[in-house]
């Protein structure tokens, strides 16, 4: 029987740790607090993306997700056109700094539970991670530098 080969991508018995700064979303896509269900809906989708971060004057206030939009609108029949997005919004936004490995997120996600959050440098959101983009990560070894 032979032996197991690591793939040629990856480097022998080295552990590299990439950081999210390398694969978030930037710059970040906001939406007012004041903005219908509706129009997060068509932000997120005319962009192809998940969740929108929710910007008052400079600060960014919460989070709203497709899933927020199919589970907490749809299915408690609520209005996409007069809901605000405010009402659904997840106030608190789960967050890692920009230098925090790749894997990390990983498991901070999988923990947590959650498929979005935000990237900051200084305390501050520069960037979006999503589960998507660990999927590309993970499942594509040529856009890793290791």
């Amino acid at each position: 029987m032979t032996k197991h080969m690591t793939h040629h991508f990856s480097k022998d018995n080295e552990t590299h740790l990439e950081a999210i700064g390398d694969y978030m979303a930037s710059p970040v896509i906001s939406i007012s607090p004041n903005a219908s269900v509706r129009e997060a809906a068509q932000l997120m989708q005319s962009k192809n993306i998940g969740s929108l971060f929710v910007k008052e004057s400079e600060e960014f206030v919460g989070l709203v997700t497709e899933s927020i939009i199919s589970h907490g609108i749809v299915a408690e029949g609520l209005k996409p056109e007069t809901t605000k997005v405010s009402e659904v919004m997840h106030s608190s936004i789960p967050s890692l700094d920009c230098m925090e490995s790749v894997e990390k997120a990983n498991i901070f996600m999988a923990q947590k539970k959650i498929r979005h959050l935000g990237v900051t440098k200084d305390g501050k959101i520069i960037g979006a991670l999503s589960v998507k983009d660990l999927v590309s990560f993970f499942s594509n070894p040529r856009i890793r530098t290791w």
